[in-house]
Protein backbone atom coordinates (compact mmCIF):
# COMPACT_ATOMS: atom_id res chain seq x y z
CA UNK A 1 0.00 0.00 0.00
CA UNK A 2 1.36 3.35 -1.01
CA UNK A 3 0.97 6.51 1.09
CA UNK A 4 -0.28 9.69 -0.58
CA UNK A 5 1.79 12.62 0.54
CA UNK A 6 -0.04 15.78 1.47
CA UNK A 7 1.20 19.18 2.62
CA UNK A 8 4.54 20.87 2.00
CA UNK A 9 7.96 19.41 2.07
CA UNK A 10 10.69 21.05 4.12
CA UNK A 11 12.30 22.44 0.95
CA UNK A 12 9.03 24.07 -0.17
CA UNK A 13 8.53 25.63 3.25
CA UNK A 14 12.09 27.07 3.22
CA UNK A 15 11.49 28.48 -0.26
CA UNK A 16 8.24 30.15 0.89
CA UNK A 17 9.95 31.65 3.94
CA UNK A 18 12.77 32.97 1.72
CA UNK A 19 10.25 34.66 -0.59
CA UNK A 20 8.45 36.13 2.41
CA UNK A 21 11.67 37.63 3.81
CA UNK A 22 12.60 39.02 0.39
CA UNK A 23 9.21 40.78 0.19
CA UNK A 24 9.57 42.17 3.72
CA UNK A 25 13.12 43.32 2.94
CA UNK A 26 11.92 45.15 -0.17
CA UNK A 27 9.21 46.90 1.81
CA UNK A 28 11.60 47.89 4.58
CA UNK A 29 14.11 49.28 2.07
CA UNK A 30 11.38 51.51 0.56
CA UNK A 31 10.10 52.71 3.93
CA UNK A 32 12.87 55.30 4.64
CA UNK A 33 12.42 56.77 1.14
CA UNK A 34 8.69 57.14 1.75
CA UNK A 35 9.31 58.90 5.07
CA UNK A 36 11.80 61.30 3.46
CA UNK A 37 9.41 62.05 0.59
CA UNK A 38 6.59 62.68 3.06
CA UNK A 39 8.78 65.12 5.03
CA UNK A 40 9.78 66.93 1.81
CA UNK A 41 6.14 67.29 0.76
CA UNK A 42 5.17 68.68 4.18
CA UNK A 43 7.94 71.31 4.02
CA UNK A 44 7.09 72.18 0.41
CA UNK A 45 3.42 72.75 1.26
CA UNK A 46 4.41 75.02 4.14
CA UNK A 47 6.68 76.99 1.78
CA UNK A 48 3.85 77.34 -0.76
CA UNK A 49 1.53 78.60 1.97
CA UNK A 50 4.11 81.11 3.26
CA UNK A 51 4.83 82.33 -0.27
CA UNK A 52 1.18 82.71 -1.20
CA UNK A 53 0.43 84.64 1.99
CA UNK A 54 3.20 87.13 1.29
CA UNK A 55 2.26 87.32 -2.40
CA UNK A 56 -1.30 88.22 -1.38
CA UNK A 57 0.05 90.94 0.92
CA UNK A 58 2.26 92.29 -1.89
CA UNK A 59 -0.63 92.34 -4.34
CA UNK A 60 -2.91 94.10 -1.85
CA UNK A 61 -0.25 96.77 -1.25
CA UNK A 62 0.33 97.18 -5.01
CA UNK A 63 -3.39 97.51 -5.73
CA UNK A 64 -3.73 100.19 -3.05
CA UNK A 65 -0.49 101.89 -4.17
CA UNK A 66 0.86 101.44 -0.62
CA UNK A 67 4.38 100.64 0.55
CA UNK A 68 5.63 97.08 0.37
CA UNK A 69 4.61 95.09 3.48
CA UNK A 70 7.35 93.82 5.80
CA UNK A 71 8.70 90.33 5.13
CA UNK A 72 7.17 87.91 7.63
CA UNK A 73 9.24 85.54 9.76
CA UNK A 74 7.62 82.12 9.52
CA UNK A 75 9.08 79.18 11.43
CA UNK A 76 9.22 75.78 9.74
CA UNK A 77 7.00 73.23 11.46
CA UNK A 78 8.93 69.94 11.48
CA UNK A 79 5.92 67.98 12.71
CA UNK A 80 5.89 65.06 15.09
CA UNK A 81 8.14 62.01 15.30
CA UNK A 82 7.18 58.96 13.26
CA UNK A 83 8.06 56.70 16.17
CA UNK A 84 6.19 58.64 18.85
CA UNK A 85 3.37 61.00 17.91
CA UNK A 86 3.72 62.95 21.17
CA UNK A 87 7.32 64.05 20.50
CA UNK A 88 7.62 67.17 18.33
CA UNK A 89 10.61 67.31 15.97
CA UNK A 90 12.96 70.28 16.22
CA UNK A 91 12.34 72.99 13.61
CA UNK A 92 15.18 73.39 11.08
CA UNK A 93 14.72 77.18 11.17
CA UNK A 94 12.62 79.72 9.32
CA UNK A 95 11.66 80.31 5.73
CA UNK A 96 13.72 82.96 3.92
CA UNK A 97 11.12 84.98 2.03
CA UNK A 98 11.80 87.70 -0.53
CA UNK A 99 9.42 89.51 -2.81
CA UNK A 100 9.00 92.55 -4.99
CA UNK A 101 6.43 94.17 -7.25
CA UNK A 102 7.78 95.82 -10.41
CA UNK A 103 6.03 97.91 -13.03
CA UNK A 104 6.31 96.60 -16.61
CA UNK A 105 7.56 99.35 -18.97
CA UNK A 106 4.54 100.65 -20.89
CA UNK A 107 1.86 99.90 -18.26
CA UNK A 108 1.77 102.28 -15.32
CA UNK A 109 -1.12 100.65 -13.39
CA UNK A 110 0.06 97.03 -13.70
CA UNK A 111 2.42 95.42 -11.15
CA UNK A 112 4.33 92.16 -11.67
CA UNK A 113 4.76 90.66 -8.18
CA UNK A 114 7.20 87.82 -7.52
CA UNK A 115 7.87 85.96 -4.26
CA UNK A 116 10.65 83.44 -3.56
CA UNK A 117 10.73 81.20 -0.49
CA UNK A 118 13.87 79.26 0.52
CA UNK A 119 14.35 76.70 3.27
CA UNK A 120 17.01 74.19 4.42
CA UNK A 121 16.31 70.53 3.75
CA UNK A 122 18.67 67.55 3.99
CA UNK A 123 21.79 69.70 3.73
CA UNK A 124 20.52 71.60 0.69
CA UNK A 125 18.65 74.84 0.12
CA UNK A 126 15.30 74.33 -1.56
CA UNK A 127 13.21 77.10 -3.07
CA UNK A 128 9.73 77.90 -4.32
CA UNK A 129 8.76 80.91 -6.46
CA UNK A 130 5.37 82.36 -7.31
CA UNK A 131 4.42 85.23 -9.60
CA UNK A 132 1.22 87.18 -9.97
CA UNK A 133 -0.01 90.43 -11.46
CA UNK A 134 -1.85 93.19 -9.67
CA UNK A 135 -3.66 96.18 -11.10
CA UNK A 136 -3.85 99.47 -9.25
CA UNK A 137 -7.28 100.84 -8.59
CA UNK A 138 -8.17 103.65 -10.99
CA UNK A 139 -10.13 106.49 -9.32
Amino acid sequence: MRYIQRGFSLLEALFAITLLFMAIGTFLSLFPYALEKNEHDALYLQAVDAGQQYLDALRSAAEADATQPPIPVIAIDAGYSVVDNTTKNQSPGTFAISGVCATPAPLSTLRDCTVTVQWPEVGQTRSYSAESFATQQVP
